[in-house]
Formats: C-alpha cells, structure tokens, sequence
C-alpha cells in the first residue's frame, strides 16, 4: 500500500538473494515507491494483443474523473487504490473514496490496498477496521484487501512482532468476510518475517520486481521472473514498473491475470470493489 514520484503502493539496497534480483534502496515506507529522486517519465503503451494477462495502476494520490477516463482509455483495465496512509501513527485515507467513485464512474476494476504502521500504537486489525469503517461511511463496501509488507527498515527487527501484526490484519479480513492478499517481494518477506510461511493458502500474492524507477528500470510484464517464497507457489499480481507517467499522474504499473478481478458494482446506492475470483495462474 507518498511522494511526488509514484504510487503503492512504498516500499530497497541490499543485494538480494538471487543475483537475477536487482534490489534498490530503501525509502520511507509512506511513499508506494521504492527508489528516491527518480524523474516520472511517460509509460509505454499498453500492448493492443494481450492474451493471459490485463494491465493495471497502482496509485495513492486522489485521482479526478477525467484522469481515470483517460487511464481506461488508454488500455488499464484496474485501478490499485491506497486507502491507508502510514504518516504519523497512521489513519484512513479520506481521498481514496473520491478516486474509488471516479474509478467506478470510469468503468475500472477497483482493488484496495492498505500501507498499515507497524509501529503505531494502534493494532493492525484497528487499522483496517478504519479502512472499513471510513469506506462504509462513504457507500463504498470492499470485498478485499492488499496489505502492503515492504521497506524492512521501517518495520520493527524482530519477526514474531511483525507477523503477529500481519497476522491480526489477516484474521480482521477473514472475520469480515474479505478475500486478503499480501503485496511484497521475495527479499522484503524474508527480512520482515524471516519467510513465514503459514499465512494461509487462502492469501494471494502481489509481487514487485523492476530493476530501478522509470521505463528503463521495467521487468517483463508477466509473471516468469517469479520465485516461491513463504506460502505461495504463484502469483496474482506483478509491479513491473515504477515511477512513471500516465494520464499526467506518476503511477506504478502492475500485470494481473486476465478476467479476475471483479468489476466494481453499485447496488443500494453502495459502490462494491474488490476481489479476484480467481487466485493464480499455476507455474
């Protein structure tokens, strides 16, 4: 689950495990992008002949109505949409009911994501029940969650704490009904949790991998560069590419697997958003 630079969702500079990984230096966790003092450029096009997989943004600015029209036009079928902001002890963030109403009103795919603070004085169930809480209040009902496990330096150093925080999210989830998924990458799950893998098999994965911020910085926008690591054998989303222009909004970019993510629907005056019905494609 910011900064004039980008989106995400946060989250490096130490060399990760595998020598195919090039990890970049570690930033404040409030801000969704993982390298500093990057200029945004514009995106390339979305390819017109995809088959397996749909392109998505992951942003945490509030987002007008013409900005998403144009993003929808421009070949994104889904929106990642920060809805905590970790400043301070962290709190609900106010402007991710505008962007989730004008994602609606543009006919994207709406996700949820949250950057919780692991060294707040307020629980992690606490923090999502303020998710839930404020979208509730704004006719916005989630059907999930993507809980943001980046930039180890900005947790606590020491891995029971941390997973007892994670764990308490994902119960709160479970409790109230929402699918959860985690948004992290093989390095930042080791070194805040030291590879937990008892999450659950119900947990689904958005992983992150580029090179560096920008255009030149992208991996490929699939899913062949991923590794297992804690529970999971396979993936649901990538970032693939950081720190770019679209629609005049830095973004970062995102794959997922064509067809499953659930259209956001309005019924009873309330605006429903979340979910994949499908979990992963088999590698």
């Amino acid at each position: 689950m910011a900064h004039k630079s980008i989106v995400i969702f946060s989250v490096l500079a130490v060399l990760c495990h595998s020598a195919s990984v090039k990890v970049p230096p570690i930033v404040d966790s409030s801000l969704p992008v993982k390298f500093s003092e990057v200029i945004a450029e514009p995106a390339p096009n979305v390819p017109s002949n995809l088959a397996s997989y749909a392109y998505a943004l992951d942003i945490y600015v509030q987002t007008t109505l013409s900005q998403l029209q144009c993003i929808k036009q421009a070949g994104y079928c889904a929106v990642f949409v920060r809805a905590y902001n970790p400043a301070g002890q962290g709190s609900f963030d106010t402007s991710s009911c505008v962007t989730i109403q004008n994602a609606y009103k543009a006919g994207l795919g709406i996700e949820i994501y949250m950057t919780p603070q692991p060294v707040s004085n307020k629980q992690g169930y606490q923090q999502l029940d303020e998710i839930i809480q404020g979208l509730t209040a704004r006719a916005i009902t989630v059907r999930a969650i993507w809980i943001q496990v980046t930039s180890p330096t900005n947790w606590p150093n020491n891995a029971n704490s941390n997973i007892n925080f994670i764990n308490s999210i994902v119960s709160r989830a479970r409790q109230s009904g929402l699918t959860v998924g985690i948004y992290t990458s093989y390095y930042d799950w080791n070194q805040i949790t030291t590879g937990w893998s008892n999450i659950g098999n119900d947990v689904l994965l958005w992983y992150w991998n580029v090179y560096s911020g920008g255009v030149t910085g992208e991996t490929p926008a699939n899913f062949n560069d991923f590794r297992k690591f804690g529970c999971w054998t396979a993936p649901s989303v990538k970032q693939f590419a950081q720190d770019e222009t679209v629609c005049g909004i830095t973004v970062n970019r995102d794959v997922y697997l064509a067809g499953n993510v659930l259209k956001a629907v309005e019924e009873d005056g309330k605006i429903y958003a979340g979910g994949f019905v499908q979990g992963s494609l088999k590698i």
